[in-house]
């Protein structure tokens, strides 16, 4: 195929196995050999095109990391009066035990906190398709078949991570509390490796629950 010969699309690629295609971008091949009909299923998108097989336009990676950091603040900001409360408990002595270990009720009052920034995620996702960062900058999560809001099973499966992590995170065991946090960590980079590398720009989340981030239609 000679460049300019063809439009854009799947075509059979000399040396590829039988049966498969490879997209062509209208002047060289990009990416790997695909099963024949692999590229036409819900959600599949070509290498560099940037569009979902449903036609919906995949969010900039740089725009969702706007979003995240967004959120960030959000829940520093809802988290301040937590954790005042927490420090002041703890300072003056009434928020611990006489072995040193959380009172009660200073426990209490630190998994609260991480149950509303927990609960919030996942509700948002659930519901409005995505957190405050994501609306803001006009982006959502949808699944595979780009149908939304994503519906509580699903942004359980993708807000699972945080979870995990809340849950865990009531353990009063040193090594879970000092393994999970960095789990946590771990998945992080690995989502920025993935959303600058993959075609998708699916993070591991993404990968786990089967969505996509995409822009609003």
């Amino acid at each position: 195929m000679q460049d300019g010969q063809q439009p854009p699309g799947w075509y059979p690629a000399q040396g590829d196995p039988p049966g498969t295609v490879r997209w062509w971008d209208g002047t060289k091949w990009v990416g790997g050999p695909q099963t024949q009909g692999a590229q036409q299923q819900a959600g599949y998108v070509a290498p560099g095109a940037g569009t979902l097989a449903n036609g919906r336009e995949l969010a900039d990676p740089w725009l969702r990391i706007a979003a995240w950091v967004i959120d960030f603040v959000l829940l520093v900001i809802v988290s301040i009066p937590f954790g005042i409360a927490f420090a002041v408990s703890a300072i003056d002595g009434g928020g611990l035990e006489p072995d040193g270990s959380l009172s009660g009720g200073t426990f209490a009052l630190a998994a609260l906190g991480g149950f509303i920034t927990t609960a919030y995620i996942v509700l948002m996702n659930a519901y409005l398709s995505g957190t405050a960062g994501k609306l803001m900058l006009g982006l959502r999560i949808v699944s595979r078949e780009g149908s939304q809001p994503l519906g509580l099973g699903l942004a359980v499966r993708r807000t699972l991570n945080h979870i995990v992590s809340w849950v865990f995170g009531l353990i009063p065991v040193v090594a879970i509390g000092v393994i999970i946090p960095g789990v946590f960590l771990l998945i992080g980079v690995v989502s920025l490796v993935f959303l600058f590398s993959d075609a998708e720009h699916r993070t591991v989340m993404d990968r786990f629950a089967d969505t996509y981030v995409v822009k609003k239609i």
